[in-house]
């Protein structure tokens, strides 16, 4: 285990903690790993052990290095088992988890590229539909009448019957953080510890990063990452299945009673 970091330490020690945090999701800027624990590599010491149910200290001892190693751990096997039985206030501790996955798949998808003449991410959408809604997909489902041009959006039972994965991308970094949610392509919505959460006067207040939200048709969902300020904040969110099937970060997306909702874990 490293040495005891806080502020004022210097070394390669201090360079592997802020690369480490790099690699995790976060409010605050990206570190420069310089190997100097100046008040902003304290800063995000404090968040993420705030994040973790550690004490906020800023002190990188012992019970917050091996957190942090452990998700790191985590992030780099690709996520983390289920979790049954997990409380809604568990989940709190898998949120910079499940954005961290979101973000490594940013890019991850672009149908207008091609990689071994196949399109770029097709291999991760065939797997993503395994695992996020139990379902199996060829190579022919991304194919325009199973022969055709290459789509992002598979068709599924019938040639005509095209599906659009942005909720599905959603529930794929949930799963892979450990939280049983799954998507049901009969409903068109996740299923599990999940429930849509209807407008009060605590709608905003309510809202954490992590949580899914969908526009009010719900025939598009996302991954909320920023929060802003006011009763009706813009975001920042994680998109799947937008032009040529990119996932990406976008700034599009405001609350609004009659035109926004969220997704709550309910554990």
């Amino acid at each position: 285990m490293p040495a005891t970091l806080m502020f004022g330490s210097m070394g390669p020690a201090v360079t592997q903690l802020q690369e480490g945090l790099n690699k995790l999701a976060s409010q605050l800027a990206r570190l420069v790993p310089d190997g100097q624990f100046g008040a902003k590599t304290r800063s995000r010491v404090v968040e993420f052990q705030q994040a973790n149910r550690l004490a906020p200290d800023g002190v990188v001892g012992p019970m917050t290095w091996e957190m942090l190693l452990k998700l790191l751990q985590q992030v780099a096997q690709g996520g983390v088992p289920p979790l049954p039985g997990l409380p809604a206030s568990g989940f709190d501790v898998l949120r910079p988890l499940v954005l961290t996955i979101a973000n490594q798949h940013l890019g991850a998808v672009d149908f207008s590229q091609r990689v071994a003449g196949r399109p770029r991410g097709l291999d991760f959408l065939i797997e993503m539909f395994r695992f996020a809604a139990d379902v199996s997909l060829t190579e022919a489902n991304f194919r325009k009448g199973g022969t055709g041009d290459w789509h992002w959006k598979p068709w599924i039972g019938l040639t005509s019957q095209e599906k659009s994965w942005c909720g599905i991308f959603a529930v794929y970094c949930y799963r892979k953080a450990g939280a049983l949610v799954r998507w049901d392509l009969g409903i068109g919505g996740p299923v599990g510890p999940i429930k849509m959460s209807s407008w009060s006067p605590q709608f905003v207040a309510n809202m954490k990063p992590a949580d899914i939200g969908c526009v009010a048709t719900q025939n598009h969902h996302f991954l909320i990452e920023e929060i802003g300020t006011g009763a009706a904040p813009a975001l920042t969110t994680i998109d799947g299945n937008t032009d040529w099937g990119r996932i990406q970060r976008r700034t599009v997306h405001k609350v609004g009673k009659d035109n926004f909702n969220y997704y709550r874990f309910t554990g």
